[in-house]
This record gives structure tokens, C-alpha cells and sequence, in this order.
């Protein structure tokens, strides 16, 4: 008997394994009709496997003997695909079965053709289409009549014109081989259909089973409604408590009773383990105080009495739903909705409470995933916004500054260096540059990072920003702030504008010392990073290679309100008496932002943390440029167009231009442009990209090029490098210099153009 058990255990664990093999990877409900067909299937290949042994052995030799060949190889494919789609790993059941069915159906032409009609061939024929029937639906089982159809009146044909099975035994007349195919087809429909029907409508029984229970939750409803017939039906009052008793202590959502009159628990379903790990025994003992926490539990305290003071109308449906948060019994909380309403005595006053408890932490969750993602959505698009709007202001501004940046340069050029002039005249000129880069900032803000990127090091660019002037006058003004550096040796490279990351560095010390109230520490880190999955915090930060920058502080910290602002432009908290743009962290975003980066933030009333991801990269660094004397990049009387829309421009540009050396001209459009050089040559261009109302400076310089394919050109605009200034200098164009224009900046770019530098 044991002996007999085991085989029957090791059988049912091979059966179990073809079952999880067939599915491929999808689960079927045990009991479905797939999972009935797996066995259908695998019942099919055992038999065949066990039983049809002896078949094929007897066969083999017959076939031998008769000289049967064409049976003999195809018996020895068919038992050998068999035994492969039998013991298989990765085939799935609708590929497994419709090539175990097609075998059935190419025995049975193969019978026919080697042995005649008046074999089993059509038994073969008959099986395969109910089989088709059984595994795969009534659909595919009348395409297998179909089939079968064709196949015997193409052998009949065949057979009656002589062209096929002479030497086999055959009917008596046409009519008995007519009488043999019709109620063949109708045998075989009928058998098949009637197999598929059954199988459809196990199909819909199912279907059923599944729609009763879907119907629990509102059973749950029900339950509500029937409270008051419960409370007035006398002798079957028992039956009914102990048939509502089972249905709450076989739902997910918890049921629970209150008593009013001193607010306990009196009835608690098994549902409360699941919900908040308590047994129900343990819940009935704990106060509402020690359920809920403190919010949620003054929440309910308050909504309890405004319903005892709506409760006037006695209105025996009234329920309310709310969200409160329990204690879990580790210590942990979670989020759970409430459906109450009253049970009421013979005098129709409230005495308990009846409520269904559901989880909703799931739903929690995602609402503030959600929540979180439209905020910064909403964030992202003011900033875009108001990013437009600075790289207009900017845009104006730089023509405005042009005059009080660049002509100073000329004048310094021109006095002696013992006049009176050149103190106020330098002043003029710094109090120009701080404008200019008050500028250059509003144009960071308008995404735009105008200097070239090049490979860079983030040790390198702290070092040289902790020796700079701008730091040595934040640690002039805050004597007290303390400044530590923890710089990794083996930090890997980073692409990067080294002028724009410096600034960013710049403003993220300052937003430091600004936390800091009296004295404090402000920490400077660098290590590398490498994120094998994505990380969320105040931005999600996509997996991979990464140099992290932490700048972190000892300060006051953030208000969460404060902290969703912090990157947006013009928003400021500096404390009264300091100044502020509120410029500076909205240039930081966009410098990261441009730099393909991402920022995190952290902050609490221990200070803050500012986490700065940049992409690595295994570049080396680039050969800083050393500076070239002003003797080395003035002109030799090379002739320039100075081609821009603004007059005061052109003035300027020609200016500087004279001064350096140059024969100087100059247009005010693209489309005089192009007829000026219709008729005159000159060696290079000075060409704004930005000229409305006309042709852009793109456009113009693709026309140029189409008369002088080897016009140089240099670029200028008051906007950043855009993709218009890209696209020209794909077409030849040479280097992008933003106004307002300097001696030193517009002559090394008509220096290098020129290819003399």
C-alpha cells in the first residue's frame, strides 16, 4: 500500500510539473478550463506514450515487413515529436496542443493514403476535429471540420478519377462514398459542437463563479441595510446574527461594533490581523486613543459629535465615510476608510456604532505620488516661464549695457594712465561688468549655458572658487562660518562649463551662509556615485555614473512651503539688510539642468544638505588656455561687415573693431548683407544671430555662403547659444561670442577665425 502511494505521489508531481511547464509562464486558476485542458493534454501524450508503445513497435515491424515505408518514417517522427512536446521546458500550451492536434490529423491522411479509406485513417480524422473541440474552443473545432471536409472530398475526388488508391478497397458506388462522406461531416460536427458547447458553457459556469464574487463588497452594503431588520426580528434574530457573523469574518474589509456609551469595542472582525496586526481579542481591549493617532483620533471625536447633534432628524440611512490613521501593533501606522452608521434601540436613539474598515494605504500612496509629480510639473512650468521671460529682459538688457561695457575699454585704451578720468571711467566699466553678469545670470535662468563645454574636474573648480575673491568676500562678511572641504582624490571628470559650475558653487555657498544666523559650519564634499537604479527625492535622478557635490550647512533649515520655492527666479528669503537677487538658486537648477544633472534636496531644523549629481565621464581633462597679451590679437587691417539691426551695436562693434586694428563696415539686415557682399568682399563677418522683422542670421549666413562658400564668420547675440547659432556654425560659421562685447573677447575671436592665433 505504501509502495502504491508513492507512485501515485511521484505521478501527481510529474503531472503538476507538465501542468506549470504548459502554462509558459501564465498562471491559470486551478479548476478553470485551461487548467483542464493542461490535463486533457497531458492524459493525451501519457496514453500515447504508455499504451501506444506497442502500437508503435508492432507497426514498426508490420510496416517493415509490408514495406510500408512512408508509415514506418512517419510513426517514428510522430512517437518522437511526441515524446519531445511531452518532456519539453519552454513551449506553451496553445503551441504544444495545436501541434499534438495537427499530428492526429496527418496520421489519418497518412493512413488513407497508405492503407485506403476503409481504414482508420478517418477515425484519426473524426478524433482530430472533437480534440480540437476539447483544447482549443468550438471555434477552431469547426475549422477542423472544415478541414477534415476538404481532406476526405479531395481524397474522394481523387480516387473517383482514377488518379489515386486503385489497388485499395473502395465503395460499392458513388452513392455509398457520398452517403459515407455526409454523415461523416455530420457525424463529426455534431460530435465536435457538442463537446465544445459543453466546454463553453463550463466556460460561462466559471464565469459565474467569478461574478458571485465580485458581488462580496456588496454584501458588505447589504449588511448596512439590513441592520434594522436585524434589530426588530425577534425569533430569528440568532440565525441571522451567526449568517452575518460569517460572511464579516470571511471578508478582507474589517467590521467592527462601537458602544457609545463608553466608546469600547464590543465586536472586531479576523480582519483586524491582516489590517493592523492585532488579533481581534487584543483590539477589543484597546481604547479608541490607543487605535487612532492623536490627529485622526480628535478628527473622529469631532465628526462623532457632529453626527450625534445632526442625529435630531433620526434618519435610520445616514452613514458617513472618512479617513483616519491606526496604529499598527509594531508600532507602525496605516491609512484606512471608514463607512459608520448608527444601530439604534426600540426608542430609535443611537446606542453603537457599525462601521467596515478598509486599507487604502496603497491608494494614499499613490495619491501622493501623484500629488508630488503635479508639483513639480507645476514647478517646472513657472520656471520655464518665467524663464522666457528672463532671456527677454536679457535680451534688452545686453543692448542697453553694450554702450556702458564696451566703450570704456576704448577710452582706458586711449588716457594716459596718470589722468583724473580713468577711476570713474573703470568704475563706469565694473559697475557695467556686475550688470553683465547679473545679465548673464537672467540667460542661465533662460536655460541657456552660453560658455563652451569642456572636460573639468570638480575638485579643480572648488579649489579655484575657494580661492577666488568673490569667496574670500563671503568669509570677509561672515568671519564666524567656518568652511570645510571633503574632496575624493580619485573624483572621476565631469563635462562641463567651468565658468557656469564655479557660479553655481558660488550661490550655493552664499544660500549656506545665509542659513547660517550667527556661527556655523558650511561643508564642501565630492565623491563618486553610481545609482543602479533610479533615486527619488526632491527630483527623481535616473541610474548611472555620477560625481556627487554636497554642499551642506548647520543652519536654521527649510520650511517644506519654502523648500518647493526655492529654485524658482526672483524668490528670495534673504533676511532684511543682505542683499539678493533672487537669482541665485534659480540659476543653480538651470546650470545643473544644462549640465544634464540633477539636484536633491534635504533639510530640518539641523541644517541643510544640497546633493548635486552630474554625469561622469572617463575623459581627460582639457589644456587650460593660457591668456594671449593684447599686442598678439590686434588686426592688420583685415576689412569686417558688422552686420546687426540695432544701430548702437553696429557703432559699438565698429568701434572696437577700428581700435584693434580692423577696416570696419557695417549693415542693418541680413537682406543688406547679402547685397553688399553681392558686390564687395571682406574678411570676415561679425553677424547677429537675432534680427526681427527680416531675414536671421542663420539665413543669412546660409545665403552668404551660397556667393562665398569660404566666407568666415563669427557670431554674436544678446540670447544664449541657441540652436540657430549651432546650425550656422555647422555650415562654417566660427566661435559664438554673447554682447555686450568686450576688446579682449570679440578680438581673440576674429584672431582664432582668422587662424592667426
Amino acid at each position: 500500500m505504501k509502495i502504491q502511494n508513492k507512485l501515485i505521489e511521484h505521478f501527481n508531481k510529474f503531472r503538476d510539473s507538465f501542468i506549470q511547464r504548459a502554462q509558459n509562464n501564465d498562471v491559470f486558476e486551478e479548476d478553470s478550463l485551461n487548467y483542464w485542458r493542461i490535463k486533457i493534454l497531458f492524459t493525451i501524450y501519457l496514453t500515447a506514450l504508455t499504451f501506444g508503445t506497442f502500437a508503435f513497435l508492432s507497426g514498426i515491424f508490420l510496416f517493415i515487413v509490408e514495406k510500408v515505408w512512408s508509415l514506418l518514417i512517419f510513426d517514428i517522427f510522430a512517437y518522437s515529436l511526441c515524446i519531445f512536446l511531452f518532456f519539453s521546458q519552454r513551449i506553451s500550451y496553445q503551441f504544444r496542443a495545436s501541434i499534438s492536434l495537427l499530428m492526429f490529423y496527418f496520421i489519418g491522411v497518412v493512413i488513407i493514403y497508405s492503407v485506403g479509406p476503409l481504414s482508420g485513417g478517418p477515425v484519426w480524422l473524426f478524433t482530430f476535429a472533437v480534440m480540437v473541440g476539447v483544447l482549443l474552443g468550438i471555434r477552431a473545432a469547426i475549422a477542423a471540420v472544415c478541414i477534415n471536409s476538404i481532406t476526405i472530398a479531395i481524397i474522394a475526388w481523387l480516387m473517383v478519377t482514377g488518379r489515386f488508391g486503385q489497388g485499395f478497397p473502395f465503395f460499392n458506388s458513388p452513392q455509398a462514398l457520398i452517403a459515407f462522406i455526409i454523415n461523416f461531416i455530420v457525424l463529426n460536427l455534431i460530435a465536435s459542437l457538442s463537446i465544445s458547447a459543453l466546454l463553453k458553457g463550463l466556460i460561462t459556469s466559471h464565469q459565474k463563479e467569478i461574478n458571485l464574487k465580485s458581488h462580496l463588497d456588496q454584501e458588505k452594503k447589504h449588511l448596512l441595510e439590513t441592520k434594522e431588520k436585524l434589530e426588530l426580528e425577534g425569533k430569528e434574530h440568532k440565525q441571522t446574527e451567526e449568517k452575518y457573523r460569517f460572511l464579516a469574518e470571511n471578508v478582507n474589509d474589517m467590521l467592527w461594533i462601537l458602544d457609545l456609551s463608553d466608546q469600547r469595542i464590543t465586536y472586531v472582525s479576523p480582519a483586524v490581523k491582516k489590517i493592523r496586526g492585532v488579533s481581534p481579542e487584543e483590539a477589543m481591549e484597546q481604547s479608541l486613543n490607543e487605535i487612532l493617532v492623536p490627529e485622526s483620533y480628535q478628527k473622529a471625536m469631532d465628526v462623532l459629535a457632529q453626527e450625534l447633534e445632526k442625529d435630531k432628524d433620526r434618519d435610520p440611512d445616514r452613514y458617513i465615510t472618512l479617513e483616519l490613521e491606526q496604529y499598527r501593533k509594531d508600532g507602525s501606522t496605516v491609512w484606512t476608510e471608514l463607512t459608520t452608521s448608527f444601530v439604534r434601540n426600540s426608542d430609535n436613539e443611537p446606542t453603537t456604532i457599525l462601521g467596515v474598515t478598509r486599507d487604502i494605504s496603497e491608494r494614499k500612496a499613490a495619491e501622493k505620488e501623484l500629488r508630488e509629480k503635479e508639483e513639480k510639473l507645476v514647478r517646472l512650468q513657472k520656471m520655464e516661464s518665467l524663464g522666457l521671460m528672463a532671456g527677454g529682459i536679457a535680451h534688452d538688457l545686453n543692448n542697453i549695457l553694450s554702450g556702458v561695457v564696451s566703450y570704456p575699454d576704448i577710452l582706458l585704451f586711449k588716457l594716459p594712465k596718470n589722468s583724473p578720468l580713468r577711476k570713474p571711467i573703470e568704475t563706469i566699466k565694473e559697475s557695467g561688468m556686475r550688470a553683465a553678469a547679473v545679465v548673464s545670470d537672467l540667460l542661465t535662468v533662460a536655460k541657456g549655458v552660453a560658455a563652451g563645454i569642456e572636460v573639468s574636474n570638480l575638485n579643480i573648480l572648488i579649489e579655484q572658487y575657494l580661492n577666488s575673491p568673490e569667496h574670500k568676500k563671503l568669509k570677509k562678511s561672515r568671519p564666524a562660518i567656518n568652511f570645510k572641504t571633503q574632496l575624493d582624490p580619485n573624483l572621476l571628470n565631469i563635462n562641463s562649463s567651468s565658468i557656469h559650475m564655479k557660479k553655481a558653487l558660488m550661490n550655493l555657498a552664499a544660500n549656506a551662509a545665509d542659513a547660517i544666523e550667527n556661527s556655523g559650519t558650511i561643508t564642501i564634499s565630492t565623491t563618486n556615485c553610481y545609482l543602479d537604479e533610479p533615486l527619488k527625492g526632491y527630483e527623481d535622478i535616473r541610474f548611472g555614473e555620477y560625481t556627487l557635490l554636497k554642499i551642506s550647512d548647520n543652519g536654521i533649515g527649510m520650511s517644506p512651503e519654502h523648500l518647493q520655492r526655492i529654485f524658482e527666479p526672483f524668490y528670495t528669503k534673504k533676511i532684511l539688510g543682505r542683499s539678493g537677487t533672487g537669482l541665485g538658486l534659480a540659476v543653480v537648477w538651470n546650470t545643473i539642468k544644462d549640465h544634464d544633472g540633477y539636484i536633491n534636496v534635504k533639510s530640518s531644523n539641523e541644517g541643510t544638505e544640497f546633493q548635486i549629481f552630474i554625469p561622469a565621464t572617463r575623459k581627460e581633462l582639457d589644456h587650460q588656455h593660457q591668456k594671449i597679451p593684447f599686442n598678439e590679437y590686434l588686426g592688420k587691417g583685415e576689412r569686417i561687415l558688422v552686420v546687426d539691426d540695432e544701430k548702437s551695436q553696429r557703432n559699438i562693434a565698429c568701434d572696437l573693431l577700428n581700435q584693434l586694428g580692423y577696416r570696419s563696415n557695417s549693415v542693418s539686415s541680413g537682406e543688406k548683407a547679402i547685397e553688399y557682399l553681392g558686390k564687395n568682399t571682406m574678411d570676415m563677418i561679425l553677424l547677429d544671430m537675432i534680427m526681427p522683422g527680416g531675414l536671421s542670421g542663420n539665413e543669412t549666413y546660409q545665403k552668404i555662403i551660397e556667393m562665398h562658400p569660404q566666407q568666415k564668420a563669427i557670431i554674436a547675440s544678446g540670447y544664449a547659444e541657441n540652436d540657430d547659432v549651432k546650425e550656422a556654425q555647422k555650415l562654417g560659421a566660427g566661435k559664438y561670442i554673447k554682447k555686450p562685447y568686450t576688446l579682449e573677447e570679440i578680438g581673440l575671436a576674429i584672431k582664432k577665425e582668422l587662424g592667426n592665433v
